[in-house]
């Protein structure tokens, strides 16, 4: 009877071990499940349509930077700003969302609250809220999402910079933005047969490192959609064309233009420099084409471009620091025309210009058989 009792005795604080070991194994689950729930990417909602961004006073910059990029693969562009991390902790923080699909927002805090901060864009279409920012997680419900955002918000972010926005309208199917656009590069011209006068030693063929040409424009960009911009640029645009043969000076005579062999005429001389400078006041038009919805998104367009002829002159360099200079207008066409090409990819674009029409006035140019063409290439930044 007593060995019963001692079995019994043994069983039931085997069964009280067991059921202590499973209550604490289920309470380190649910504090594993409580880290869980405080991921800032919330994988249940994504399966649903609703991509998630939560952000703690715990969470770390690395953390914050694959928030980054698992937002850049949806296409959203994240941004922090106003970012302070102190001992570990955010003590203050802006982000800033655009889901390139009409939504966007900014939310700042200076004291995250327990249940965090971040943004939801819900996909679906029977979405009451499609967009929300800032304060919209409940910690009372377990870190679910409180799609109205609080107005009734603490003192604590009661200051300027503890203001939440969230913009819940889509843009507008038409857009329009402007910016200065500069943009440099190098000149040089064609001949009828679109031959380089280089190719059969001309004396007006030109150095095409030092032939350059550059402008500022007043960039106006009118968006219809996603996908399509029409620019709008007016401005100014200088063409130089530098002589490879520097001891010809480009001059004005009675029927056309004159390149004086100054090794005949002013032989004392050591010729450094000879070029002739135009500047144009500038209109383009270029369709522009984005392989995606960002404004970072590669780009391709092409459209004419017009140009008024508001100056020229020649300058002539040599030794001694001695210049010609000379305004004139050298017999060049007062009005041009032609066509740009554009490609770009993030904040830089690549450009090309032809003139369909000539640089001087029918037979004026420095061989009149041979009417040349401005092309130029660069950079716009």
């Amino acid at each position: 009877m007593k060995n019963i009792i001692k079995i019994s005795l043994i069983v039931c604080l085997g069964l009280l071990n067991v059921m202590a070991y499973g209550q604490s194994f289920n309470a380190q689950n649910k504090q594993q499940k409580l880290s869980l729930d405080q991921a800032s990417i919330d994988t249940d909602f994504i399966n649903e349509g609703v991509f998630t961004v939560k952000i703690f006073k715990s969470t770390s910059r690395a953390e914050l930077d694959e928030f980054k990029e698992e937002a850049d693969k949806r296409n959203i562009d994240l941004k922090y700003t106003n970012l302070e991390i102190i001992s570990g902790e955010i003590e203050a923080i802006t982000i800033e969302v655009d889901c390139n699909d009409g939504f966007s927002g900014t939310a700042s805090t200076t004291d995250i609250p327990d249940s965090g901060i971040g943004f939801i864009r819900d996909y679906r279409e029977n979405a009451e809220v499609p967009f929300a920012i800032g304060r919209i997680f409940d910690q009372s419900k377990n870190g679910s999402m409180n799609y109205s955002s609080d107005d009734n918000d603490d003192d604590e972010f009661d200051t300027a910079f503890n203001k939440e926005k969230s913009v819940k309208k889509r843009k507008s199917f038409f857009g329009y933005d402007n910016d200065i656009e500069f943009s440099i590069g190098l000149n040089n011209y064609l001949n009828n047969n679109n031959q380089f006068p280089d190719n059969d030693n001309k004396e007006y063929s030109l150095d095409p490192i030092t032939s350059w040409t550059y402008g500022i424009h007043s960039n106006h960009v009118f968006r219809t959609g996603d996908y399509v911009r029409f620019k709008f640029q007016f401005g100014l645009q200088w063409n130089n064309f530098a002589l490879s043969d520097n001891r010809y000076q480009i001059t004005k005579g009675g029927e056309k233009v004159d390149l004086v062999d100054t090794e005949v005429t002013r032989p004392d001389i050591s010729p450094e420099r000879s070029k002739l400078n135009i500047t144009y006041l500038n209109l383009n038009f270029i369709p522009m084409f984005h392989l995606g919805k960002s404004s970072d998104a590669f780009r391709f367009g092409a459209g004419p471009f017009g140009s008024y002829r508001i100056g020229s002159k020649s300058k002539f360099k040599y030794n001694d620091n001695g210049k010609d200079v000379v305004k004139n207008n050298f017999y060049i066409n007062n009005w041009k025309y032609g066509v740009k090409a554009q490609i770009g990819w993030k904040g830089i674009d690549l450009f090309a210009t032809y003139d369909l029409s000539p640089i001087f006035i029918e037979d004026r140019g420095p061989e009149a058989d041979y009417p040349l063409r401005a092309i130029s290439f660069g950079v716009i930044f």
